[in-house]
Formats: C-alpha cells, structure tokens, sequence
C-alpha cells in the first residue's frame, strides 16, 4: 500500500481541471505537492490554500512543458530545494482544432512537446531514483481521444495516449 503522509508528488497541469484536482486529493491524504503549470499566479493561489488546510508543503514551479528546456529546468529545481519525489502525476496536455494544413506548426510541435517528450523526459528524471529507493509511483493521465477517430484533431489524437 502507498504511503502518503511525508511524501511528495509532482503534478504537472495542476493549476486547474484534473491535475488540481489531484493536488487536492494528494494534500488531503497528506502529500507534499509540487504544483507544476504555466500560470504561476494560480499555482500560488493553490499552494496557500493546500498548505492552509491540509499543512502540508507546497511548492510552485512555472513552467511551460512546451518548451524545451522545461524538464530539465523543472529537475534541477526540485534538486536545488532538496525534494524527493515518491509520485509523478503526467496530467499536462492540450489539444489543437482545424484543419491540419491550417494550424501553427509551432503550435503543433508544443502539442507534441506537452503531451510525448514532457511526459517521457520527466519520466526519466524521476523514475530512476524511485527505482533505487524501491518505492515510487508515476501516474500518466490521458485522453480517450487517442482511441478513437479526431476529425480537425490529428495531432492531438495521435499524442493523448
């Protein structure tokens, strides 16, 4: 059985919808969370309020998984506060409409960077430690959508499983 109480999970996406609705559910069982999405000021928000009513730690960290340098920027934070991550919740993710020939090839490629790399980089940062403690968990949240035909959502149909 998983241990919550004193460890500590890194959600991704948690500023809102199912990636802070993990935050809550993982500070109420006494989790430590690190809070990971683009929008800082709603990071924070949440932070006060979890570490307020369920005295657990907190942390903020902006990040846009959509650029390249996230992960690793993202890894070396949680090395330079001294965390350990027992959980890694992958919830970011978007999706783009239209028709394909029609939409921002760089918005595509963030798409892609979100919803693949950012989840198997992270992976990899934190995967190995969990392994060499023999504890640890990662949970990969993802769409339905990759299991079904996306008429005008090609690339999100193809990067949500």
């Amino acid at each position: 059985m998983f241990t919550y109480q004193g460890r500590t999970a890194l959600v991704t996406g948690a500023s809102s919808g199912i990636g802070e609705a993990f935050a809550r559910a993982l500070a109420g069982r006494g989790m430590n969370v690190v809070l990971v999405a683009r929008s800082e000021e709603k990071l924070r928000a949440l932070a006060a309020e979890l570490s307020g009513q369920y005295c657990v730690r907190a942390e903020v960290m902006a990040a846009d998984l959509g650029q390249e340098q996230a992960v690793q920027l993202i890894e070396q934070e949680v090395e330079r506060r001294g965390l350990t991550i027992d959980l890694l919740v992958n919830n970011a993710g978007f999706g783009t409409y239209g028709l394909f020939e029609t939409l921002s090839p760089e918005r595509e490629h963030q798409e892609v960077m979100v919803n693949i790399a950012a989840t198997v980089a992270l992976t990899h940062a934190f995967v190995p430690s969990m392994t060499a403690r023999g504890q640890g968990a990662v949970i990969n949240l993802s769409s339905v959508a990759g299991f079904q035909p996306l008429p005008y959502m090609a690339v999100y149909g193809a990067s949500s499983p």
